[in-house]
């Protein structure tokens, strides 16, 4: 597990890398905004349960915790969704119609701590407002992104996401040709739609994001990206061109097991 990233004032991105064996690494990130009104943005993973509740929890009490932000509904966002509500007791839960009526298939979510927010509205966490922005591309309904003016940190959900070759905190730690190879790798895995798409009302969108001037772009499965929204909003932007992507088939998947068991050290025989 990687350590807690500090991107803004008392801001934080929690790391968990993925190995994707054949392509590299894909990270499920969360974030934690201390201030006034702490603030948890998404629960992560159910896989990662342990090393993600010791990692929020490092950086801030949980009884403090009064904001949970999920930007959707999928389980790589919301799986520790159950835990985090009983362990931070004065926290309500930030989600819209869709994500609570796509949640509540598994989860027993308590009506009274919910509180809606939809794409383009904000709500205040005492020292800051926080908008609720959706990225450009997106594999559920219910997405909204999560922009904060006071520091220029924009959470982009799964946009902006890369396949990178190892682990890394930033986009600058990654050759310039490798990451823009993941980027688009990506992208197009998570939203295959963008094959349908009209390439000019789709940079109309990504201008929203360029027009926040973020500072900071934090993807939920990728490296943080610092002073370059304009380069990562062109990328994202050229999407909408590209061919859409080839995925493994069986025989292809099949070989990668085969790599991996390969790799895989030897078990001692038992004595």
């Amino acid at each position: 597990m990687q350590s807690p990233i500090r991107v803004a004032d008392e801001t934080f991105v929690i790391p968990m890398p993925f190995e994707i064996p054949g392509f590299g690494i894909l990270y499920i990130n969360s974030m934690v905004i201390r201030g006034q009104e702490p603030i948890l943005v998404e629960t992560s993973a159910p896989i990662v349960r342990d090393d993600y509740l010791q990692a929020a929890f490092s950086l801030v009490d949980p009884k403090d915790v009064r904001w949970i932000f999920l930007s959707h509904d999928d389980r790589d966002h919301s799986g520790n969704i159950m835990q985090v509500l009983e362990a931070c007791p004065n926290a309500r839960l930030v989600t819209n119609f869709v994500g609570l009526g796509r949640m509540t298939e598994e989860f027993d979510l308590p009506p009274p701590r919910m509180y809606f927010v939809n794409d383009g509205e904000s709500f205040s966490v005492g020292d800051r407002t926080l908008a609720a922005i959706r990225p450009p591309y997106y594999d559920s309904p219910a997405t909204r992104g999560l922009w904060d003016a006071t520091t220029g940190v924009y959470y982009a959900a799964d946009a902006f996401g890369a396949v990178v070759p190892g682990e890394c905190e930033y986009v600058r730690d990654v050759d310039a040709d490798v990451y823009t190879t993941g980027f688009n790798w990506f992208n197009r895995a998570n939203s295959p739609w963008h094959e349908i798409t009209d390439p000019t009302k789709v940079n109309a969108v990504v201008d929203r994001i360029r027009r926040l001037e973020p500072q900071v772009i934090v993807s939920a499965h990728g490296p943080s990206a610092v002073d370059s929204s304009d380069k990562l909003c062109a990328m994202l932007a050229e999407i909408a061109t590209m061919d859409p992507l080839v995925l493994p088939n069986q025989a292809e998947f099949e070989q990668m097991l085969s790599a991996m068991e390969a790799a895989e050290p030897p078990v001692a025989p038992p004595v």
